[in-house]
């Protein structure tokens, strides 16, 4: 047995009363580090620095130098080391240059390449019978304070040489090394065998993706009927966050200590959405309170005498597709170390306030896009869209004929934040009047229900509530797809005006304004473009054969665009990718062809609708009966682009 001495410098006059604070080590040969105040890459330095017979580590990202110079010293003295590793970390963490240096000194890696990511955190010392792990990365910060409670990062390092969880992890890691399924060399590899002699999992262990964390978890979590005291980094998973609300409801009290930075994290706008729903729910939260993150994942549940601490988050991606390990113990030494260092943070007991109220913060503004303001000949059926900011979930929509009496059409409805600046909300609205002009707005509203208020838009419908007009016998329109403003289209002069909006016909889902007939067997539509907007550079409007209504039809298009030139489009499979050839340069005037015969559609264009010139073919096999017509994108949803079309046959 070894006994670790961690010290930390202190001043004198409060030696005495940081002692008692300190947990005693939770059982024989075991050690618990607690980086709030103490230095906890000491030991690992030690046993990294001692170990003779073998070394294998894992890990997420290592951009500690020191760790990882013993590391390779080790391997320099003869000792023989294996890296498991992720070079996906490379894109969000100082990672690369610890790769390259262990690469270039010849340490045998290999990395995970499929799945989730490799979030491992361990070492295995394989002469002096210990492993080490948790859920801290092995970063300058993550094993130990800058000011002790006061500036570090929440943290617990296990080290143990229990030879049930040794022997586990050496069958594990044996396990991966070897695997040739989601698993491929790195550099330096010579041999895929076994180092270990195979070993039974100790029960208390849970190795995803093998093994579901969340199951396990949420098992327990419904088994209890005391208290749940949490820590834990990222909440992502509802899950997690409806058993805490479901303990609640039945008498359970439920603590959590999150991180406040974590809170706000534009990459991680889910989190925010589970803490203040379960604030809402009856669960206890806090803040951290010191400099740092909490980065630790903790769950303590009392009447089962049992602590669930390792690598796994809240998180679906943590539950069952990333490597993670995570012990699930009631060895009451472990469990009571853990209480205690639990509850110091929660009651700030320490030296330095550790935890603080939550707070819950509003949603961004939002902004309305579609229709556009002031937009007209909108259908008395209507898309709304907004853009709601990465912070809102929830929505209320109120619609009326004057900015002073507007009607909630919409209310508390979850819809989700926008991920991006593009991805909008939305929201349909039926039955309006014709030839009316509407306002309306938006109110965004968080998990923990504070708001924030859209200024109010504006749009008039149109004279039928089609939004289109009188066409040709056997002609009708329509748009295709969710459209940010309705199209229209008339017919005078033998002429037909086409107004529409929409992102693209493209991808595997159009959005435009449709006119159209059927054609039965083989065929041809013909039409000139006369005149079409620059509403943006690729709007575009020309002759389409189509064989559904339906957004992501197979389809095959002769257009002309506003600024891009010519272009025959097509999709060949329902729902599948879009396929594009090129056509001469120019824009409107321009007369454009499409001819069907048997499965082969092909394009062809002029500039006089006498002398013809091919662009191309595509064999494209539809039901005997499609549709064929006249199609226009503005290619900048929620606006309108015209086109006018004549000499159509």
């Amino acid at each position: 047995m070894r006994t670790y001495i961690v010290r930390v410098t202190r001043l004198l006059a409060v030696a005495v009363a940081l002692l008692m604070l300190i947990p005693t080590h939770a059982a024989a040969l075991e050690q618990l580090c607690d980086t709030a105040y103490q230095d906890c890459r000491a030991p690992l330095l030690t046993l990294i620095n001692g170990e003779t017979q073998g070394l294998d580590v894992a890990f997420w990202f290592m951009s500690d130098t020191k760790i990882r110079d013993a590391i390779i010293a080790r391997k320099r003295a003869g000792v023989p080391v294996r890296v498991l590793m992720d070079t996906e970390a490379n894109t969000s963490h100082d990672n690369a240059d610890t790769l390259l240096a262990m690469k270039n000194a010849g340490l045998p890696m290999r990395e995970k390449t499929t799945g989730g990511i490799l979030h491992w955190k361990m070492m295995i010392f394989v002469g002096q019978n210990t492993v080490e792990f948790s859920g801290a990365n092995y970063s300058t910060v993550a094993f130990g304070p800058g000011t002790p409670y006061v500036d570090y990062e929440d943290e617990i390092i296990y080290f143990t040489e229990k030879p049930s969880l040794v022997e586990s992890f050496k069958t594990k890691y044996d396990d991966i090394w070897t695997s040739t399924s989601g698993y491929a060399n790195y550099a330096n590899v010579t041999t895929l065998q076994r180092r270990y002699p195979t070993s039974p999992k100790d029960p208390e262990l849970n190795f995803p993706p093998s093994e579901n964390y969340r199951t396990r978890a949420i098992d327990r979590y419904n088994a209890e009927t005391a208290s749940i005291d949490v820590s834990m980094f990222r909440v992502t998973d509802l899950a997690h966050s409806n058993a805490m609300i479901a303990a609640v409801r039945r008498g359970v009290p439920v603590r959590l200590i999150t991180d406040e930075i974590e809170y706000r994290n534009p990459d991680r706008l889910w989190h925010a959405y589970n803490i203040d729903k379960m604030a809402m729910g009856g669960v206890q939260v806090k803040f951290i309170a010191h400099r740092g993150v909490s980065h630790e994942k903790l769950v303590l549940l009392s009447s089962q005498n049992l602590a669930i601490f390792g690598s796994s988050n809240w998180s679906s991606p943590s539950a069952a597709s990333q490597l993670e390990h995570n012990l699930f113990t009631t060895d009451t030494g472990t469990v009571g170390w853990m209480r205690a260092h639990w509850d110091r943070k929660w009651n700030n007991t320490g030296p330095s306030p550790e935890t603080k109220a939550y707070r819950p913060l509003p949603p961004d503004t939002p902004t309305l896009k579609s229709p556009a303001e002031g937009a007209t000949g909108i259908a008395t059926s209507v898309t709304l869209k907004w853009y709601a900011g990465k912070w809102a979930h929830k929505y209320d929509v109120y619609i009326g004929t004057t900015t002073s009496n507007m009607t909630k059409v919409l209310s508390d409805a979850e819809l989700g934040p926008s991920e991006t600046t593009t991805d909008l909300v939305s929201f349909q609205v039926t039955g309006l009047h014709t030839a009316t002009t509407y306002h309306w707005k938006v109110v965004s509203r968080t998990m923990a229900n504070l708001t924030a208020t859209s200024a109010a838009g504006s749009f008039t419908t149109s004279t039928s509530a089609s939004g289109g007009s009188t066409l040709p016998t056997g002609w009708s329109t329509r748009d295709i797809g969710t459209v940010g403003a309705a199209g229209s289209a008339s017919y005078a002069s033998s002429k037909f005006t086409v107004k529409g909006s929409g992102t693209d016909v493209w991808g595997t889902a159009d959005e435009f304004r449709f006119v159209y007939r059927t054609l039965s067997g083989d065929g041809s539509i013909v039409a000139r473009v006369a005149t079409l907007t620059n509403t943006n550079s690729w709007t575009k409007a020309g002759v389409m054969m189509r064989e559904s209504l339906s957004a992501g039809s197979k389809q095959a298009s002769m257009f002309v665009s506003s600024a891009r030139g010519l272009a025959f489009q097509r999709r060949p499979t329902t729902n599948g990718t879009s396929v594009s050839t090129a056509g001469p340069g120019g824009t409107a005037p321009y007369w454009v062809k499409l001819t069907r015969a048997g499965s082969v559609i092909s394009a062809y264009v002029s500039t006089n609708g006498t002398s013809w010139t091919p662009v191309g073919t595509q064999t494209l096999t539809m039901t005997s009966t499609i549709y064929v017509g006249l199609a226009i994108t503005s290619h900048s949803d929620g606006a309108l682009a015209t086109a006018t079309f004549d000499n159509v046959n």
